[in-house]
């Protein structure tokens, strides 16, 4: 087999499962949104507890935020925030789950056992989440550290987005693992909120790539 063979091209990747793609394009486009909104209330809402209006508090407060909260050492937020089931961050865990079915399919000729692996990550997370209210939702950091090392050997994502996942999913994941064991300090929450940006950027540019490869997005069918 050769070298271009096996890092298969975006010709031979969008010649099937192109409804799988395009169902996991959505869901990478949908997971990003959510994380979105959220990002779009603390911005113009503020950081308090209780500052956002009506129904529109239930997408306020995602794990990622009160991490964020955690480090910038915003009054009124404890480590205990993170202890409870929250249906926010299990949509979006389901929601990313979804998507690495569709990047499973489309670099598994790349790495069969590290697409597999990063695959089985937010499935396993999903699991731990429902049954300890607060472990699983690092599995999305993790996930994404490894499909984007997937990425840089493969042909089918360009290396800026394997280069944006790489930075976001180690800001993110050092920012969670730190979080309660360290004070609270305003560098680390600026470098978190980078890693944060990064992460929606990254969702928006993986659900994009996904659409192109199933052939929904005839405009640009080559690397983005």
């Amino acid at each position: 087999m050769t070298m271009a063979k096996s890092s298969m091209d975006p010709e031979m990747v969008r010649s099937r499962w192109n409804w799988l793609y395009g169902m996991s394009g959505t869901a990478a486009l949908l997971a990003g949104a959510l994380f979105l909104i959220s990002f779009i209330e603390l911005t113009v809402f503020g950081p308090g507890i209780g500052s956002v209006p009506g129904w529109v508090a239930s997408f306020q407060d995602n794990w990622l935020v009160v991490i964020f909260k955690l480090h910038a050492g915003i009054g009124g937020y404890q480590i205990d925030k993170l202890q409870v089931f929250n249906f926010l961050d299990f949509g979006i865990l389901a929601l990313v789950a979804l998507m690495y079915v569709g990047l499973y399919a489309a670099l598994r000729k790349t790495s069969k056992i590290w697409s597999f692996i990063a695959l089985i990550q937010p499935f396993l997370g999903i699991g731990l989440f429902i049954a300890t209210r607060s472990a699983g939702r690092s599995s999305v950091m993790g996930a994404g550290l490894v499909i984007s090392a997937v990425m840089l050997r493969g042909d089918v994502f360009n290396k800026v987005i394997a280069g944006i996942g790489l930075l976001a999913g180690g800001l993110l994941l050092a920012g969670d693992l730190s979080v309660g064991a360290i004070a609270p300090s305003s560098l680390v929450a600026a470098l978190f909120g980078v890693g944060y940006a990064l992460l929606m950027a990254w969702l928006f540019l993986v659900g994009r790539r996904l659409f192109q490869i199933s052939g929904h997005d005839t405009g640009n069918l080559g690397q983005v």
